[in-house]
């Protein structure tokens, strides 16, 4: 296997992840913004439409995220000089927003501010992100024989 092989591959597994999210939020906001707002208090005062602009546009932002991990697994492969720096700021600041969340969703559980049958499987799912981004981190930092 290559130098960066299992970090490429994590980073894959991301950007994938994450271009699938982006687009199911996508196709929620366009195609059924209700079922975003049905979940909002009685006394919000924010429509369908907006709520679902929304939606597309955290579904954008999110898809372009996931298409980040995927040029950054492919600069990795490459060998692109700048490729592991990219890769471990990428990998590090995904590490602490999955944890950031982890804790979110944790803490929505305990408060019993959220269902936990929503929120047990979200904060393992980003338990396993932190996991997978801290280790493409340290396998990129070392392997690395030069400055990140």
């Amino acid at each position: 296997m290559r130098p960066f092989g299992l970090a490429g591959a994590i980073l894959v597994i991301g950007g994938i992840v994450l271009i699938v999210g982006g687009a199911a939020a996508i196709g929620v906001g366009l195609f059924n913004p209700g079922l975003i707002s049905s979940q909002l208090p009685a006394d919000a005062a924010v429509d369908a439409p907006a709520v679902g602009g929304a939606a597309v546009a955290l579904g954008i932002a999110i898809a372009l995220l996931g298409l980040v991990h995927l040029l950054t697994a492919l600069a990795l492969r490459l060998g692109i000089g700048i490729a592991p720096t990219g890769a471990v700021v990428l990998a590090s600041t995904m590490a602490i927003l999955a944890l950031g969340f982890a804790i979110a969703a944790v803490v929505s559980i305990a408060s019993g501010a959220a269902p936990a049958i929503y929120m047990v499987p979200a904060s393992v799912g980003l338990g396993v992100a932190v996991i997978g981004y801290a280790a493409v981190a340290v396998i990129v930092i070392g392997v690395r024989q030069g400055p990140i």
